[in-house]
Protein backbone atom coordinates (compact mmCIF):
# COMPACT_ATOMS: atom_id res chain seq x y z
CA UNK A 1 0.00 0.00 0.00
CA UNK A 2 1.35 3.40 -1.02
CA UNK A 3 -0.31 6.59 0.22
CA UNK A 4 0.46 10.27 0.49
CA UNK A 5 -0.48 13.77 -0.65
CA UNK A 6 0.03 15.44 -4.02
CA UNK A 7 -1.28 18.30 -6.18
CA UNK A 8 -2.83 18.27 -9.64
CA UNK A 9 0.52 18.75 -11.37
CA UNK A 10 2.14 15.73 -9.75
CA UNK A 11 -0.95 13.60 -10.33
CA UNK A 12 0.14 13.43 -13.96
CA UNK A 13 3.53 12.03 -12.90
CA UNK A 14 1.84 9.36 -10.80
CA UNK A 15 -0.51 8.32 -13.62
CA UNK A 16 2.37 8.16 -16.13
CA UNK A 17 4.35 5.97 -13.73
CA UNK A 18 1.42 3.57 -13.41
CA UNK A 19 1.06 3.43 -17.19
CA UNK A 20 4.73 3.03 -18.09
CA UNK A 21 5.31 0.51 -15.31
CA UNK A 22 2.34 -1.62 -16.38
CA UNK A 23 0.97 -1.46 -12.83
CA UNK A 24 -2.14 -3.27 -11.59
CA UNK A 25 -4.20 -2.10 -8.61
CA UNK A 26 -6.71 0.49 -7.40
CA UNK A 27 -5.74 4.15 -7.19
CA UNK A 28 -8.00 6.14 -4.86
CA UNK A 29 -7.85 9.93 -5.09
CA UNK A 30 -9.59 11.92 -2.35
CA UNK A 31 -10.19 15.64 -1.91
CA UNK A 32 -12.70 17.65 0.12
CA UNK A 33 -15.50 16.62 -2.25
CA UNK A 34 -15.13 12.85 -2.18
CA UNK A 35 -13.21 9.87 -3.53
CA UNK A 36 -12.54 8.86 -7.12
CA UNK A 37 -11.19 5.40 -7.89
CA UNK A 38 -9.23 4.34 -10.97
CA UNK A 39 -8.74 0.60 -11.50
CA UNK A 40 -5.51 -0.23 -13.35
CA UNK A 41 -4.81 -3.50 -15.14
CA UNK A 42 -1.26 -3.74 -16.55
CA UNK A 43 -1.02 0.04 -16.85
CA UNK A 44 -4.42 0.52 -18.50
CA UNK A 45 -7.50 2.02 -16.80
CA UNK A 46 -10.30 -0.56 -16.96
CA UNK A 47 -12.87 1.05 -14.66
CA UNK A 48 -13.60 4.29 -12.82
CA UNK A 49 -15.97 5.06 -9.95
CA UNK A 50 -16.75 7.93 -7.59
CA UNK A 51 -18.43 8.60 -4.25
CA UNK A 52 -19.60 12.01 -5.54
CA UNK A 53 -23.32 11.52 -6.36
CA UNK A 54 -23.34 13.42 -9.67
CA UNK A 55 -20.26 11.51 -10.85
CA UNK A 56 -21.75 8.04 -10.50
CA UNK A 57 -22.35 5.96 -13.61
CA UNK A 58 -26.08 5.43 -12.94
CA UNK A 59 -26.67 9.18 -12.57
CA UNK A 60 -24.61 9.80 -15.71
CA UNK A 61 -26.63 7.32 -17.78
CA UNK A 62 -29.95 8.75 -16.60
CA UNK A 63 -28.82 12.35 -17.11
CA UNK A 64 -27.73 11.73 -20.68
CA UNK A 65 -30.99 9.93 -21.47
CA UNK A 66 -29.21 6.73 -22.46
CA UNK A 67 -31.68 4.79 -20.31
CA UNK A 68 -34.92 5.70 -18.50
CA UNK A 69 -34.13 6.77 -14.95
CA UNK A 70 -36.54 4.23 -13.43
CA UNK A 71 -34.85 1.38 -15.35
CA UNK A 72 -31.40 2.55 -14.26
CA UNK A 73 -32.49 2.64 -10.61
CA UNK A 74 -34.04 -0.83 -10.75
CA UNK A 75 -30.95 -2.38 -12.35
CA UNK A 76 -28.63 -0.60 -9.92
CA UNK A 77 -30.73 -1.69 -6.92
CA UNK A 78 -30.58 -5.30 -8.08
CA UNK A 79 -26.80 -5.13 -8.57
CA UNK A 80 -26.27 -3.52 -5.15
CA UNK A 81 -28.37 -6.12 -3.32
CA UNK A 82 -26.59 -8.96 -5.12
CA UNK A 83 -23.18 -7.29 -4.72
CA UNK A 84 -22.61 -7.49 -8.46
CA UNK A 85 -20.98 -5.01 -10.83
CA UNK A 86 -23.49 -2.53 -12.17
CA UNK A 87 -21.88 -2.73 -15.62
CA UNK A 88 -22.39 -6.51 -15.63
CA UNK A 89 -26.06 -6.04 -14.77
CA UNK A 90 -26.50 -3.48 -17.57
CA UNK A 91 -24.90 -5.73 -20.18
CA UNK A 92 -26.61 -8.91 -18.95
CA UNK A 93 -30.01 -7.21 -19.35
CA UNK A 94 -28.91 -5.79 -22.74
CA UNK A 95 -30.01 -2.41 -21.44
CA UNK A 96 -27.18 -0.69 -23.29
CA UNK A 97 -24.59 -1.66 -25.88
CA UNK A 98 -20.97 -2.25 -24.91
CA UNK A 99 -19.90 0.60 -27.19
CA UNK A 100 -22.30 3.12 -25.67
CA UNK A 101 -21.43 2.05 -22.12
CA UNK A 102 -17.68 2.29 -22.79
CA UNK A 103 -18.09 5.74 -24.34
CA UNK A 104 -20.16 6.97 -21.38
CA UNK A 105 -17.60 5.67 -18.87
CA UNK A 106 -14.80 7.35 -20.81
CA UNK A 107 -16.50 10.76 -20.73
CA UNK A 108 -17.29 10.27 -17.04
CA UNK A 109 -13.63 9.46 -16.33
CA UNK A 110 -12.59 12.68 -18.11
CA UNK A 111 -15.00 14.71 -15.98
CA UNK A 112 -13.77 13.11 -12.76
CA UNK A 113 -10.09 13.56 -13.50
CA UNK A 114 -10.71 17.11 -14.72
CA UNK A 115 -12.19 18.00 -11.34
CA UNK A 116 -9.35 16.23 -9.57
CA UNK A 117 -6.79 18.27 -11.52
CA UNK A 118 -8.48 21.39 -10.19
CA UNK A 119 -7.98 20.29 -6.55
CA UNK A 120 -5.38 22.17 -4.52
CA UNK A 121 -4.42 19.05 -2.56
CA UNK A 122 -5.16 15.38 -3.05
CA UNK A 123 -4.76 12.37 -0.83
CA UNK A 124 -3.91 9.28 -2.79
CA UNK A 125 -3.73 5.59 -1.98
CA UNK A 126 -2.46 2.92 -4.31
CA UNK A 127 -3.47 -0.62 -3.40
CA UNK A 128 -1.64 -3.09 -5.65
CA UNK A 129 -3.30 -5.95 -3.78
CA UNK A 130 -6.83 -4.91 -4.73
CA UNK A 131 -8.31 -7.55 -7.01
CA UNK A 132 -8.88 -5.96 -10.41
CA UNK A 133 -10.93 -7.59 -13.09
CA UNK A 134 -12.05 -6.06 -16.33
CA UNK A 135 -15.87 -5.87 -16.48
CA UNK A 136 -17.04 -8.64 -18.78
CA UNK A 137 -17.82 -7.46 -22.29
CA UNK A 138 -16.53 -3.96 -21.62
CA UNK A 139 -13.27 -2.57 -22.97
CA UNK A 140 -12.14 0.96 -22.17
CA UNK A 141 -9.55 2.34 -24.53
CA UNK A 142 -8.38 4.63 -21.76
CA UNK A 143 -4.69 5.30 -21.17
CA UNK A 144 -3.56 7.77 -18.48
CA UNK A 145 -1.86 9.98 -21.11
CA UNK A 146 -5.02 10.36 -23.18
CA UNK A 147 -7.15 10.76 -20.06
CA UNK A 148 -5.03 13.64 -18.75
CA UNK A 149 -5.15 15.50 -22.09
CA UNK A 150 -8.91 15.07 -22.55
CA UNK A 151 -9.59 15.92 -18.90
CA UNK A 152 -7.58 19.13 -19.11
CA UNK A 153 -9.50 20.10 -22.26
CA UNK A 154 -12.84 19.33 -20.63
CA UNK A 155 -11.85 21.32 -17.54
CA UNK A 156 -11.07 24.38 -19.69
CA UNK A 157 -14.46 24.08 -21.40
CA UNK A 158 -16.41 23.86 -18.14
CA UNK A 159 -14.72 26.40 -15.86
CA UNK A 160 -16.84 27.27 -12.85
CA UNK A 161 -18.88 24.04 -12.89
CA UNK A 162 -16.86 22.24 -10.26
CA UNK A 163 -18.75 20.75 -7.32
CA UNK A 164 -17.94 22.69 -4.17
CA UNK A 165 -19.94 21.05 -1.40
CA UNK A 166 -17.68 19.19 1.06
CA UNK A 167 -18.52 15.61 1.96
CA UNK A 168 -18.39 14.09 5.45
CA UNK A 169 -16.10 11.09 5.14
CA UNK A 170 -16.60 7.75 6.84
CA UNK A 171 -14.00 7.66 9.66
CA UNK A 172 -12.77 4.20 8.69
CA UNK A 173 -9.44 4.64 6.92
CA UNK A 174 -6.16 4.24 8.81
CA UNK A 175 -5.43 7.93 9.35
CA UNK A 176 -9.01 8.69 10.44
CA UNK A 177 -8.99 5.80 12.92
CA UNK A 178 -5.77 7.06 14.52
CA UNK A 179 -7.08 10.59 14.79
CA UNK A 180 -10.40 9.36 16.17
CA UNK A 181 -8.71 7.19 18.80
CA UNK A 182 -6.75 10.12 20.25
CA UNK A 183 -9.91 12.21 20.34
CA UNK A 184 -11.55 9.42 22.32
CA UNK A 185 -8.62 9.41 24.73
CA UNK A 186 -8.78 13.17 25.16
CA UNK A 187 -12.52 13.22 25.79
CA UNK A 188 -13.04 9.86 27.50
CA UNK A 189 -10.13 9.55 29.94
CA UNK A 190 -10.23 12.12 32.75
CA UNK A 191 -6.97 13.73 33.80
CA UNK A 192 -7.47 12.62 37.40
CA UNK A 193 -7.81 8.96 36.40
CA UNK A 194 -5.19 8.28 33.70
CA UNK A 195 -4.42 4.84 32.21
CA UNK A 196 -0.95 3.35 31.90
CA UNK A 197 0.82 2.47 28.67
CA UNK A 198 -0.30 -1.16 28.57
CA UNK A 199 -3.93 -0.18 29.10
CA UNK A 200 -3.66 2.48 26.41
CA UNK A 201 -2.20 -0.01 23.93
CA UNK A 202 -4.98 -2.48 24.70
CA UNK A 203 -7.64 0.20 24.17
CA UNK A 204 -5.94 1.20 20.92
CA UNK A 205 -6.14 -2.37 19.63
CA UNK A 206 -9.81 -2.70 20.61
CA UNK A 207 -10.81 0.55 18.89
CA UNK A 208 -8.91 -0.44 15.74
CA UNK A 209 -10.75 -3.80 15.73
CA UNK A 210 -14.10 -2.06 16.23
CA UNK A 211 -13.43 0.28 13.30
CA UNK A 212 -12.11 -2.57 11.13
CA UNK A 213 -15.30 -4.58 11.77
CA UNK A 214 -17.42 -1.61 10.73
CA UNK A 215 -15.24 -1.00 7.68
CA UNK A 216 -15.67 -4.61 6.59
CA UNK A 217 -19.41 -4.02 6.31
CA UNK A 218 -19.57 -0.43 5.18
CA UNK A 219 -16.51 0.64 3.22
CA UNK A 220 -17.29 -1.40 0.10
CA UNK A 221 -20.99 -0.51 -0.16
CA UNK A 222 -22.77 2.67 -1.18
CA UNK A 223 -24.43 3.17 2.18
CA UNK A 224 -26.13 -0.21 2.67
CA UNK A 225 -26.03 -1.62 6.20
CA UNK A 226 -26.33 -5.17 7.59
CA UNK A 227 -29.82 -5.97 8.79
CA UNK A 228 -31.33 -8.55 11.17
CA UNK A 229 -32.38 -11.77 9.46
CA UNK A 230 -35.94 -11.44 10.70
CA UNK A 231 -36.46 -8.27 8.62
CA UNK A 232 -36.63 -10.44 5.51
CA UNK A 233 -38.95 -12.89 7.28
CA UNK A 234 -41.30 -10.08 8.35
CA UNK A 235 -41.43 -8.66 4.82
CA UNK A 236 -41.96 -12.11 3.26
CA UNK A 237 -44.81 -12.89 5.70
CA UNK A 238 -46.49 -9.55 4.93
CA UNK A 239 -46.27 -10.23 1.20
CA UNK A 240 -47.93 -13.62 1.64
CA UNK A 241 -50.79 -12.36 3.81
CA UNK A 242 -51.57 -8.89 2.41
CA UNK A 243 -49.42 -8.48 -0.68
CA UNK A 244 -47.96 -5.28 0.81
CA UNK A 245 -45.08 -4.48 3.15
CA UNK A 246 -45.10 -1.81 5.85
CA UNK A 247 -41.63 -0.82 6.96
CA UNK A 248 -42.79 0.60 10.29
CA UNK A 249 -40.55 -0.96 12.95
CA UNK A 250 -37.92 -2.19 10.45
CA UNK A 251 -35.25 0.53 10.65
CA UNK A 252 -32.38 -1.25 8.89
CA UNK A 253 -34.59 -2.31 5.96
CA UNK A 254 -35.96 1.23 5.80
CA UNK A 255 -32.39 2.56 5.65
CA UNK A 256 -31.39 0.17 2.87
CA UNK A 257 -34.46 0.97 0.80
CA UNK A 258 -33.72 4.68 1.19
CA UNK A 259 -30.19 3.99 -0.10
CA UNK A 260 -31.62 2.24 -3.16
CA UNK A 261 -34.17 5.02 -3.69
CA UNK A 262 -31.48 7.73 -3.58
CA UNK A 263 -28.91 5.78 -5.62
CA UNK A 264 -29.16 8.03 -8.68
CA UNK A 265 -29.81 11.75 -9.14
CA UNK A 266 -32.41 12.56 -11.76
CA UNK A 267 -35.08 15.25 -12.14
CA UNK A 268 -37.46 12.39 -13.00
CA UNK A 269 -37.03 10.73 -9.60
CA UNK A 270 -37.82 12.46 -6.33
CA UNK A 271 -36.39 10.86 -3.17
CA UNK A 272 -39.10 9.46 -0.88
CA UNK A 273 -39.78 11.88 1.97
CA UNK A 274 -41.88 9.86 4.38
CA UNK A 275 -42.16 6.29 5.61
CA UNK A 276 -45.22 5.60 3.43
CA UNK A 277 -43.33 6.92 0.41
CA UNK A 278 -40.55 4.40 1.11
CA UNK A 279 -43.22 1.66 1.36
CA UNK A 280 -44.49 2.71 -2.09
CA UNK A 281 -40.96 2.77 -3.52
CA UNK A 282 -40.31 -0.75 -2.22
CA UNK A 283 -43.47 -1.97 -3.93
CA UNK A 284 -42.36 -0.37 -7.22
CA UNK A 285 -38.96 -2.08 -7.26
CA UNK A 286 -40.21 -5.54 -8.23
CA UNK A 287 -37.19 -6.98 -6.41
CA UNK A 288 -38.86 -8.84 -3.55
CA UNK A 289 -36.68 -11.99 -3.83
CA UNK A 290 -33.56 -9.83 -3.39
CA UNK A 291 -35.14 -7.74 -0.62
CA UNK A 292 -36.57 -10.59 1.46
CA UNK A 293 -33.69 -13.02 0.98
CA UNK A 294 -30.71 -10.67 0.88
CA UNK A 295 -28.43 -13.03 2.82
CA UNK A 296 -25.36 -11.02 1.86
CA UNK A 297 -26.75 -8.17 3.95
CA UNK A 298 -27.93 -10.23 6.92
CA UNK A 299 -25.98 -10.02 10.16
CA UNK A 300 -25.51 -12.56 12.92
CA UNK A 301 -28.06 -13.06 15.69
CA UNK A 302 -28.39 -10.19 18.17
CA UNK A 303 -31.79 -10.86 19.70
CA UNK A 304 -31.72 -8.37 22.58
CA UNK A 305 -30.26 -5.57 20.48
CA UNK A 306 -32.58 -6.29 17.54
CA UNK A 307 -35.62 -6.07 19.80
CA UNK A 308 -34.35 -2.91 21.47
CA UNK A 309 -33.62 -1.11 18.18
CA UNK A 310 -36.99 -2.08 16.76
CA UNK A 311 -38.78 -0.85 19.88
CA UNK A 312 -36.81 2.43 19.85
CA UNK A 313 -37.72 3.01 16.18
CA UNK A 314 -41.41 2.42 16.91
CA UNK A 315 -41.59 4.57 20.04
CA UNK A 316 -39.49 7.37 18.58
CA UNK A 317 -41.53 7.35 15.36
CA UNK A 318 -44.84 7.66 17.19
CA UNK A 319 -43.57 10.40 19.47
CA UNK A 320 -41.86 12.35 16.69
CA UNK A 321 -44.92 12.13 14.41
CA UNK A 322 -47.16 13.52 17.17
CA UNK A 323 -44.69 16.34 17.89
CA UNK A 324 -44.44 17.06 14.16
CA UNK A 325 -48.17 17.71 13.89
CA UNK A 326 -47.84 20.39 16.57
CA UNK A 327 -44.70 21.99 15.11
CA UNK A 328 -45.78 22.05 11.47
CA UNK A 329 -43.65 19.20 10.11
CA UNK A 330 -44.87 16.31 7.95
CA UNK A 331 -45.46 13.42 10.40
CA UNK A 332 -44.42 10.86 7.76
CA UNK A 333 -41.05 12.55 7.37
CA UNK A 334 -40.62 12.56 11.15
CA UNK A 335 -41.39 8.83 11.23
CA UNK A 336 -38.84 8.18 8.49
CA UNK A 337 -36.18 10.26 10.25
CA UNK A 338 -36.81 8.41 13.53
CA UNK A 339 -36.21 5.07 11.80
CA UNK A 340 -33.02 6.27 10.10
CA UNK A 341 -31.48 7.90 13.19
CA UNK A 342 -31.50 4.61 15.11
CA UNK A 343 -29.40 2.75 12.53
CA UNK A 344 -25.87 4.17 13.09
CA UNK A 345 -26.12 3.64 16.87
CA UNK A 346 -27.48 0.13 16.32
CA UNK A 347 -24.46 -0.61 14.09
CA UNK A 348 -22.00 0.51 16.74
CA UNK A 349 -23.82 -1.38 19.54
CA UNK A 350 -23.84 -4.50 17.38
CA UNK A 351 -20.07 -4.38 16.91
CA UNK A 352 -19.49 -3.55 20.59
CA UNK A 353 -21.47 -6.65 21.59
CA UNK A 354 -18.70 -8.74 20.00
CA UNK A 355 -15.82 -6.37 20.80
CA UNK A 356 -16.60 -4.81 24.18
CA UNK A 357 -14.67 -1.73 25.29
CA UNK A 358 -13.75 -2.18 28.99
CA UNK A 359 -13.03 1.48 29.76
CA UNK A 360 -16.32 3.17 30.67
CA UNK A 361 -15.27 6.69 29.62
CA UNK A 362 -13.94 5.55 26.23
CA UNK A 363 -17.06 3.45 25.64
CA UNK A 364 -19.37 6.34 26.54
CA UNK A 365 -17.48 8.76 24.27
CA UNK A 366 -17.40 6.18 21.47
CA UNK A 367 -21.19 5.80 21.65
CA UNK A 368 -21.60 9.57 21.58
CA UNK A 369 -19.21 10.34 18.73
CA UNK A 370 -19.03 7.35 16.38
CA UNK A 371 -22.73 6.92 15.43
CA UNK A 372 -22.97 10.60 14.51
CA UNK A 373 -19.87 10.38 12.30
CA UNK A 374 -20.98 7.16 10.66
CA UNK A 375 -24.49 8.52 10.13
CA UNK A 376 -23.18 11.72 8.54
CA UNK A 377 -20.77 9.80 6.28
CA UNK A 378 -23.27 7.14 5.21
CA UNK A 379 -26.05 9.69 4.70
CA UNK A 380 -23.86 11.72 2.36
CA UNK A 381 -22.57 8.60 0.59
CA UNK A 382 -26.15 7.44 -0.01
CA UNK A 383 -27.15 10.97 -1.12
CA UNK A 384 -30.04 11.25 1.34
CA UNK A 385 -32.08 14.48 1.18
CA UNK A 386 -30.46 17.33 3.08
CA UNK A 387 -33.09 17.48 5.85
CA UNK A 388 -32.36 13.85 6.73
CA UNK A 389 -28.58 14.33 6.48
CA UNK A 390 -28.73 17.26 8.92
CA UNK A 391 -30.63 15.13 11.43
CA UNK A 392 -28.00 12.38 11.12
CA UNK A 393 -25.20 14.89 11.63
CA UNK A 394 -26.95 16.48 14.60
CA UNK A 395 -24.75 19.58 14.64
CA UNK A 396 -27.17 21.95 12.86
CA UNK A 397 -30.58 22.69 14.41
CA UNK A 398 -33.60 22.04 12.17
CA UNK A 399 -37.35 21.86 12.69
CA UNK A 400 -37.28 18.14 11.85
CA UNK A 401 -34.48 17.58 14.35
CA UNK A 402 -36.55 19.47 16.94
CA UNK A 403 -39.46 17.03 16.50
CA UNK A 404 -37.14 14.10 17.20
CA UNK A 405 -35.47 15.88 20.09
CA UNK A 406 -38.79 16.60 21.80
CA UNK A 407 -39.67 12.89 21.75
CA UNK A 408 -36.18 11.51 22.46
CA UNK A 409 -36.70 11.28 26.23
CA UNK A 410 -39.57 8.81 25.66
CA UNK A 411 -37.46 6.10 24.07
CA UNK A 412 -35.83 3.23 26.01
CA UNK A 413 -32.30 4.02 27.26
CA UNK A 414 -32.60 7.50 25.77
CA UNK A 415 -29.07 8.59 26.70
CA UNK A 416 -27.59 5.97 24.34
CA UNK A 417 -29.33 7.33 21.25
CA UNK A 418 -28.05 10.38 19.36
CA UNK A 419 -29.02 14.01 19.68
CA UNK A 420 -30.65 15.41 16.55
CA UNK A 421 -29.87 19.03 17.46
CA UNK A 422 -26.64 20.44 18.94
CA UNK A 423 -28.10 21.07 22.42
CA UNK A 424 -31.35 21.52 24.34
CA UNK A 425 -31.43 25.27 23.76
CA UNK A 426 -31.19 24.98 19.97
CA UNK A 427 -34.86 23.98 19.68
CA UNK A 428 -35.92 27.48 20.81
CA UNK A 429 -34.94 28.67 17.34
CA UNK A 430 -37.98 26.90 15.92
CA UNK A 431 -40.64 27.01 18.63
CA UNK A 432 -41.65 28.86 21.76
CA UNK A 433 -41.45 27.11 25.15
CA UNK A 434 -45.24 26.78 25.09
CA UNK A 435 -45.22 25.13 21.66
CA UNK A 436 -42.43 22.78 22.73
CA UNK A 437 -44.39 21.83 25.84
CA UNK A 438 -47.48 21.15 23.73
CA UNK A 439 -45.41 19.04 21.31
CA UNK A 440 -43.85 17.07 24.18
CA UNK A 441 -47.30 16.39 25.65
CA UNK A 442 -48.60 15.19 22.28
CA UNK A 443 -45.57 12.92 21.89
CA UNK A 444 -46.04 11.44 25.35
CA UNK A 445 -49.73 10.79 24.75
CA UNK A 446 -48.95 9.07 21.43
CA UNK A 447 -46.59 6.67 23.16
CA UNK A 448 -48.25 6.28 26.58
CA UNK A 449 -50.04 3.01 27.17
CA UNK A 450 -48.64 1.38 24.03
CA UNK A 451 -45.53 0.03 25.71
CA UNK A 452 -45.17 -1.08 29.35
Amino acid sequence: MIRGNLDGLHLGDLLHWLELGGQTGRLTLADEIGERRLDFLHGRIVYVSSTVPEERLATWLARDGLLPATSVRRLLASAMLRQELFTDALLAERAITETALGASLTVLAELMVGRILDSSELRFELDPGHVIREPSGLYLSLTPSRLLLDSARRMDESKGSRTTSPSPALPLDEDAVESFFWQLVQQGIPSDDPVDGDQLNALHDIIRNVMASLAQWLASSTGLVPQPADHGEVMAAALQTTGNVRLFGLPQSTWNLMVLACSIRSPELSPPMGLTAVDDFAASLDLWPELTDAKKWQRGPAGTLDRLTRRVAIVWSRGAAAAAEVLGVDPGVAQLAAHLITVPTDLVLWVLAALPVPHQGIRRTLLTELPRRIGAGLGHLADFPQDLCLVLQGDVPTKLGTCLHVSRSLIPSAAVWPMTVPNDEAVLEFATPEQLQKAATAARQAVEGRFP
